[in-house]
This record gives C-alpha cells, structure tokens and sequence, in this order.
C-alpha cells in the first residue's frame, strides 16, 4: 500500500532524493487514489466539530444531532464527561471514505466507520440508510467515551497508560450501547450456537477482530448486564488499573471465578436460542446445495435459447470476488463444480465487485447486468451470456455508489437504486438506447433492490419510507412507472428486502426478518406476496411533488394475502425464481454464505409456514428525523488546514566504534491527514570539533489530498559514513566522511488502484572524502528517477499466493559542475504467483538491476531477502541477476488445534516452501571474478523452508539446504537459517 503510507512514502522519497540509497525503497503495493478534492467545511456544535463537504450538508445536520443526542445518553452511562471536543468526519458514501487519508491502510466494503486514537478522530460515511448512519454514531461515540473514561482511571491512579481493554469487550460495548440487536446480530449467534461455532470466553481472543467477535461481545455485554447489573460493565473500566489480566478484572468486578462466569454465559445463550431450534430448518436440511464453499451472494437465474440452465452468482472462493456460473441439470441440481464467468478485483475495469450490496439481474434475451467500483464511481456492466462476450459499461455522472440493476421487460431500460454526493440512496431508470437517466425518487429515505414488473409498468423496491420506518422498519413498495405514484405491498414493523417479481406477475418473492414473541428477530426467511390485485391501495406518494399523502379516511381497506415458505435457523437472501417451480437463495450457515435450491414451490404455496392478510389502507405519516444546524445555534465556517503534533521522538546511543549519538524526529500533519510535514535532526559527531561536520537535518512534506501525492524538502547529511554500495569506498571496510545537502521532489501518479508512475528528482552538493584511497571528490549532483509499478497480488496470511506485481524504474545520475560522476539505472522487478490450488502456490520472481558509468553505485545481494544460505549483502556488483522460485504448500491451518499451548501465542498457518535460489553479479566483465564481492560467478541455494504466522501480522521463516557457487558445481554442506518477514 505504498502510495497510501504517507510515512513510507516519504521515507521513499527522501531515499531516492539521495543516490546512496536509491535502491532500497518499498517499490510495490496497490494505490490509495484520492479521486476527488472535497471542498471541507466545518460545523461546530456545543461538543464537536463536523467536518463535511457542502452537497452533503443536510446528512451532516442529521449526524450533528445524532452525535448530540449520543453525547447526552453516554454521559449519563459512562457517569463522565468530555474535557474536549470531538471531530467527526462524514463522508456521503464509502467510496468517498475509501479515499481518506486518516488511516493510510484500505477500508473495505464492510467498514462503517472507525475512531482514530491518534487525534481522536471519529471517521463515517454513510451508505443511504439514516438509522445504520445513527447507530454507527453512537457505535464510534461509545469508543470516544470508552478511551477517555480508561485514560481517565489509570491516571487519577497513576498507572501507566499502557493497559487496554480487550477488543471483544470495547466493540461488543459499543455495539451493546448503540442500539437494540439487529437481525444480523440474531442470525450470528444462532448460526454460532447451532452450528457448534460459538468461541467459549476462554478462548474469545481467537477471533479477535472478526465479525462473529463483535456480535459474541455484544451477547456478553448483554449477559453482563441482565445478570450483574449495567453498571458492572462501568466497573470493568473503573476497574482495569488493578491488574494487567482483564479476566481477573471480570473477577474482581463480578465477584465469580472466571471459569464460573464463561460457564454461566454459555447457559445464558443456551437458555435463549436452545428451546426455539425444533420448530426452526435448517437450510441444508431444507435446500439443496449449489454453491457451498467460500463466500457466494446474489444469484440469478437463467434458461438459454438451447435448453441449458445456469446460475449466476458473485462469490469470493479464492480471496477474489469474481462472477461465478454453474451448469445445471433438467432437474435444476448442479452440474459440476462452479467455473469463473468474469474475474474481478485484478484490473482497472472490474476493481471491486460489492459481494454482499448489488444484486445482479439477467434481462429475457440473455445479458448480465452488475456493478463494480471503477475508479471514482460504481459503474454496472453488461456480460451478453448467449454470445459469450463482454458488452458496454455504463457511467452515470453526478452518482457515487449503484446497487442492484435490474433489467426491463424489453431489455432496453435498467433501474438502479444509487448514492449520489448528497449521501441519500434514490432510485433511477437509464434508457440504454437513448443514455438517458431519470431520477424516480429524491429524498431521505433508503430505496433499494428495486425490480421491474414482467409487463413493464411497475418498479417493486424496498424502503424505510414506511409510517414504522422512523423505527428502523423496511417495507417494500410498487413504483407507478405512468403516474409516479408509490403504494405499499407490506406493511408493519419488519425487515423487508430483495423483491422479485414471479415471470408472470402474479407474485412477489421477497425476505422477511420479524420479531417473535420475545421481542427478538427470529430468521430471516423467504416470503411471497399476491400481487393480484383486485382493488389497488391507496398511494402513499404523489407524483408532482414527492410529498407524502396520508390515505384517505374513506379509502377503502385493502389488504394483501402473504405467505411464508420457510422457517430458517438463521438467514436467507435474495431469492429468485429458477422456473416455474424453485427458488435460488443464499443462506448462511456454519458462518458461511452458500447458494442453494428450493425445490416443490408450488407445494410451499399450497401449504406455507405461515398465512397472513396485511392491511395496506390508512399506513400512516410521513416522518423524519431531526437536524442541527446554523439556525438551532450551531456555526458554520470553511475549513482551515492547521497543524498538530502526531510524532515526537527522541534517540541516544553509544557504541565502541561510532561514538555517542543523538537525536530526534517530529511529525506533524492536519486533521484530515492529507498534508505531513516531517522533520529529523541527528549527530553523530566523534568530538566537540566534528559537531556541525556530523549534523543531520532534514524536513519534508508530503501532500496527499489529490490524486497526485507529491513530496519535497531539503536536506543535510553529513559525517562518517558505512555505505557498502560505494564504489570508491574499501571493499573490506567501506568507511568514508561525506558531506551532503541539497533538495528533492517526487511525484506518484496512480493510474488506478493497480498501476501508478513515480517520478523523482534531486539536486545535492556532495563532498566525499575516502582516506584510504586518497580520494577528494566533490560533485553537484542531478538525480532523475522513472517507475513504473503494478501490483495485483493477493495476500494469504504468509505472504502473496496470487496475482503478479512489476516494478520498472530506470534513472540517471549526473555531476552538472564538473562531471566527476555519471550514469545510468535500470531495474526490472518482475513477481508472479500461480495458485495451482487452492492453498498451493507457485511463486517466480526474477529481478534485473544495472547501473553503468562514472562512479556508478553497486547493487547489493545476499541474505533471507533474496538469495539464501549466503551472508547479508555479501554480493556486490554494479550489474546483476536474480531469480527465486518457491512452491508454498500448506502443513498445517491451525497448528494450536493440536497443540493447545500454542494458542496463547497466536500461531497459525504453518506452511511450507520448495524454494531454488540463483544470482550473478559483475562489474567489468560477466566473468570476471573479484573475491571480496563475489562477483564473476553464478550462485544459488536449494531445500526446504517453514514459515509460521504470529498473531495474523508477523511471519517466521526457518530454511534450510544447500549453498551452491562457481555456477552450481560446487556445493556447500547444510545451511540453517532463521529470519521473519513476508514471503516475497
């Protein structure tokens, strides 16, 4: 993630200013691109400053008055107020986050938003749904009060501030406080009980970080305080400076043995999910299996023209999201194991698929609609399956974010719904012939899966437009494509998503999540509503206006027969019709999400789970939430950068040769991340004389909010140097005095995520002096730097296992005064990765490097890096060759499984690599030896290597083979080696 790393970047930046380092640099990773330049504002209520961009202001008075309104009710929970004000970042939808500078690493689709500690920064976007934008509010508020209150504590204390709650306990609190449990909570834990997946508190550290944590650590903030009491869970806060070990803080604070406490929370969870599993299906039990292994979502349906039958779907089984197909038989089972129709997330084109947002949809005469992020926006592609063929791709100006087309009768419109900069989700209609689009609806409601009526007149969607939708409640809902009118289809306080009209319009597939009779979400399930209508409900929306209507008093009462057709242990979505007589679905199950068939529909409508007549007259009011803005006595002002103190860091040290040395680095930067200003002072003087001779300052900016990221500084370096790759220093002890200063400057341009130039330049007086060979040189030198880089690899826990990355850099460096230096670089940096199964990988890299003329630097080889069994750095020439090739299998997943002790240490993934090593390095000939640099000769290295994850980011690797020299004919006896660090 280099260009996404401001630190890095400069790092970077400044290394190849200097050409004494131009060639250890990070040269790979994918791109952060800032797309677009936010023109920030900011609104300062009586607690915190909302930092938003003018299109989406009205979204920002809602998230001012929700923030408020958490402020007041976690005050009263936490018994404790702010001593400071908290900024919130918006953004109007994740695309845009995806772009902020705030965090340097990528944010996924699943995020909703984080709090930074650096700052204490609160950082959301919104995603068109208003009541997931206010709980994730008060989600991130809970962290700000949880941090405070914590460094409150340990300080009246006098602890250090080195003592953190666990993770379980900080996100399931704030999931705890942020709100009533969701659907998604219920299908978790029930799938975690039922499926023998629920991780016992003794063990909770292992899915740390994971989804399934959030929601266990919501349960047991839940458990906590049904049995202990709700002020206990303030007390483990209060209580964590009296120990290290939060599982004796549990027990100092709920009075009970930690064992006693795990045990009573398993009963708790038994008690309640335990006595509602007989009437419940399972949904292997219920469908047959299409797709079952990895992650698959959304799927579609489709006869040909020959009599084949396929299924479509989106599914992540290999660490990309790519569009799945399987063949199916005259009787709909499955054909085969499912083949990769389009791959995704390894080109421009299709960057980023949404696995679990858009629907996909197949129009009559065979064309595949979906959506993928395409640099700055969603944009949804057409796939002619009939021909076989990729076909055009849409872009829609003004919008962000597209979710879910869905095709006309006639093939020639599709309907959306998308998220424009405003950050409301509305739906729209594009007529492909013409490349005409038009807005159905404009407001603050969340419309979603839309899909179009088999006689064209009718667009059914969901939303919380509903009179319960203040409630968080979805609906779904008919859009009069004639009259503009919207009337309801369901009606009460459910989850109700994913319509699909029957092929003959009769009927409406949808999923229902309702509350039982303990007032928790059962199953989401799968339900069908009679569209036959015989009097039409009255329109819940004019079409002049867009303004609510309430029904008419004498509107006669309309009512809609429904019917439900399973009763699922946890969750299903999007169904769709597969013929006349089955359902296709995803269902999670065994904390997996499968695609499966629902067969003898007709059967399930003739005698459903359950019947229900709904009332569709009189549905209630309009509704809304409430905003705070400059006229309830908030300000409103444009946004000034200004400058805080992120680092400050200071360094002492002796050592026998170099002496006592010193200094310190500082690191300031702005509140949105996007500009650093870095600065680092050090001297390494040996006496009082050499004080200013050994100064080293050097200040730096780096600039981040555009897509271009550019930094520049100037520098001074100066003192007794150990510089192996100078080629007028002594091979056997490279020491020299160099003084150094001048300036530098560099550009990243991102051609998109996967590609991007580097372009650097530098100009610096140096002043070299060698004692040992008498050399006195002084050159003004002029440094150019071109890259070019790719990088598509996906990362496994140990390292890359797909996709290829390149780097090609050539250079030139000059002395333009007196010529004392001249020449030119060239590197080629080439790594493939084939997955030759699923956890087998074949790994090449070969690398090319050249640098020639006057005082041309040397390149370096040797070590775990690169090739092994030969000492760190032990080859040395000014032209070279590399080549390495490993094949990475796996020995075992999850080694503490079986070895219980390694738990604790968090050791995973054991692997293992046939590598083969080989390198060659010359400067004046190709065979031409000198016996200090090991050039001249051909080397390699052969056998056998394990490497071991630690804790999900550390890696450790242990070879061991065989060293071979003077091209592979001599070999050497067994080497052992031991390093950490990320496979190549």
């Amino acid at each position: 993630m280099f260009s996404s790393r401001s630190l890095a970047f400069a790092v970077l930046m400044l290394a190849l200013a200097l050409p004494a380092y131009g060639q250890y640099g990070f040269h790979f990773g994918r791109n952060k691109i800032q797309y677009e330049d936010f023109d920030w504002h900011i609104l300062k209520t009586e607690h915190f400053d909302i930092y938003y961009y003018p299109e989406m202001q009205a979204l920002a008075e809602h998230g001012a008055y929700f923030a408020e309104e958490a402020y007041e009710e976690l005050k009263s929970k936490f018994n404790f107020a702010l001593n400071h004000r908290v900024p919130i970042i918006f953004y109007s939808s994740n695309i845009h986050f995806k772009q902020t500078n705030i965090t340097p690493g990528f944010i996924p689709d699943g995020v909703g938003g984080f709090f930074e500690f650096l700052k204490g920064r609160v950082v959301i976007p919104a995603n068109g749904n208003i009541h997931r934008f206010r709980r994730v509010i008060r989600h991130e508020m809970v962290h700000v009060f949880t941090y405070a209150k914590v460094l409150r504590e340990l300080r009246d204390h006098r602890v250090a501030p080195d003592r953190f709650l666990p993770l379980w306990f900080t996100e399931g609190l704030a999931e705890y406080w942020s709100g009533e449990p969701d659907y998604q909570h219920e299908m978790v834990l029930r799938d975690a009980l039922y499926s023998n997946w629920l991780v016992p508190l003794e063990n909770i550290y292992r899915i740390a970080g994971t989804y399934q944590m959030y929601k266990q650590g919501e349960a047991l903030c839940r458990f906590i305080s049904e049995r202990y009491g709700e002020e206990k869970l303030l007390q483990l806060m209060e209580n964590l400076y009296k120990t290290r070990d939060f599982n004796e803080v549990m027990e100092l604070t709920l009075r009970e043995e930690f064992l006693d406490i795990a045990d009573a929370w398993d009963a708790w969870l038994k008690a309640r999910y335990y006595p509602e599993l007989e009437e419940l299906e399972l949904p292997t039990r219920l469908a047959q299996g299409i797709s079952v292994q990895g992650f698959n979502s959304k799927p579609a349906y489709y006869a040909f023209r020959d009599g084949r039958r396929r299924v479509y779907f989106m599914g992540n089984r290999t660490g990309y999201t790519n569009v799945y197909q399987v063949e199916l038989d005259s009787t709909l089972a499955p054909v085969g194991e499912p083949e990769v129709l389009i791959h995704g997330e390894r080109t421009d084109r299709f960057e980023a698929f949404h696995l679990f947002e858009s629907r996909i949809s197949i129009s009559r005469d065979g064309r595949l609609a979906f959506v993928t992020k395409s640099g700055e926006q969603d944009v949804i592609h057409v796939y002619d399956l009939e021909a076989d063929e990729l076909g055009p791709t849409y872009r829609f100006e003004g919008l962000i974010a597209v979710y879910s087309p869905t095709w006309s009768p006639d093939g020639t419109r599709l309907a959306f719904a998308s998220i424009d900069r405003s950050g409301f989700a509305d739906l729209y209609v594009y007529d492909t012939e013409t490349g005409l689009t038009q807005r159905l609806t404009a407001d603050s409601y969340d419309d979603r899966d839309p899909s179009w009526s088999p006689d064209g007149t009718r667009i059914a969607f969901a939303s919380d437009r509903t009179a319960l939708g203040h409630g968080d409640a979805y609906n779904l809902f008919t859009y009069d494509l004639t009259t503009g009118q919207i009337r309801y289809v369901t009606y009460g306080d459910h989850h109700d998503f994913s319509p699909r009209w029957s092929p003959d319009g009769n009927y409406l597939l949808f999923t229902s999540a309702r509350r039982d009779s303990t007032g928790r979400f059962g199953g989401q399930n799968i339900w069908v509503a009679d569209m036959r209508d015989a009097v039409d409900p009255p329109p819940v929306v004019a079409s002049a206006d867009l303004l609510p209507l309430d029904s008419p008093p004498t509107a006669e009462v309309v009512t809609r027969p429904l019917r439900q057709l399973t009763n699922l242990t946890t969750v299903a979505y999007d169904p769709v019709w597969a013929g006349p007589d089955a359902i296709v679905f995803t269902s999670f199950e065994g904390m997996r999400f499968t695609i499966r068939r629902l067969a003898d529909v007709d059967s399930l409508m003739a005698f459903p789970k359950r019947r229900e007549q709904v009332r569709l007259a009189g549905a209630g009011p309009h509704w809304s939430f409430e905003r705070l803005g400059s006229e309830d006595g908030a300000e409103r002002a444009p946004y000034r950068r200004k400058y805080n103190l992120d680092v400050a860091q200071g360094q002492v040290g002796q050592n026998p040769f170099w002496g006592t040395t010193g200094g310190a680095a500082v690191v300031f930067s702005d509140m949105l991340g996007n500009d650093y200003w870095y600065a680092t002072l050090y001297n390494t003087a040996e006496s009082r004389d050499d004080f200013l001779r050994s100064l080293n300052v050097a200040v730096s900016r780096v600039q981040l909010q555009r897509r271009a990221n550019i930094a520049y500084g100037a520098y001074r370096f100066g003192g007794r140097r150990y510089d192996i790759t100078d080629p007028d220093a002594p091979r056997t002890f490279p020491v020299f005095w160099e003084t150094v200063y001048g300036g530098y400057g560099a550009v990243s341009y991102p051609i998109s995520m996967f590609r991007r130039i580097e372009l650097t330049t530098s100009l610096s007086w140096s002043d070299k002096e060698v004692p040992f060979r008498q050399i006195d040189r002084q050159a003004l030198l002029l440094s150019n730097a071109l890259s070019l880089v790719h990088d598509n690899a996906l990362y496994g826990m140990n390292g890359p296992v797909d996709g290829w990355r390149t780097n090609l850099t050539v250079g030139y460096t000059t002395d333009v005064l007196y010529s004392n230096v001249s020449y030119v670089s060239a590197m080629a940096d080439v790594r493939h990765y084939w997955r030759l199964g699923r956890h087998l990988t074949l790994a090449s890299w070969v690398l090319g490097r050249i640098n020639s003329g006057r005082e041309a630097r040397l390149w370096v080889l040797g070590g775990s890096w690169d090739l092994r069994g030969h000492r760190l750095f032990s080859i040395r020439g000014t032209k070279m060759w590399f080549t390495s090739h490993e094949l990475r299998f796996p020995i075992l997943t999850a080694p503490s499984a079986f070895i219980p002790m390694l738990a604790p240490f968090g050791i995973a993934n054991l692997r293992g690599a046939l590598f083969f090593d080989a390198a060659h390095a010359w400067n004046e000939g190709y065979d031409v030896r000198e016996s200090q640099l090991l050039t001249g000769e051909t080397r390699g290295a052969a056998g056998l290597g394990f490497r071991i994850n630690l804790f999900g980011g550390f890696v450790l690797r242990y070879d061991l083979g065989y060293r071979f020299s003077d091209g592979f004919r001599q070999r050497s006896d067994l080497f052992r080696q031991f390093f950490f660090g990320w496979d190549f």
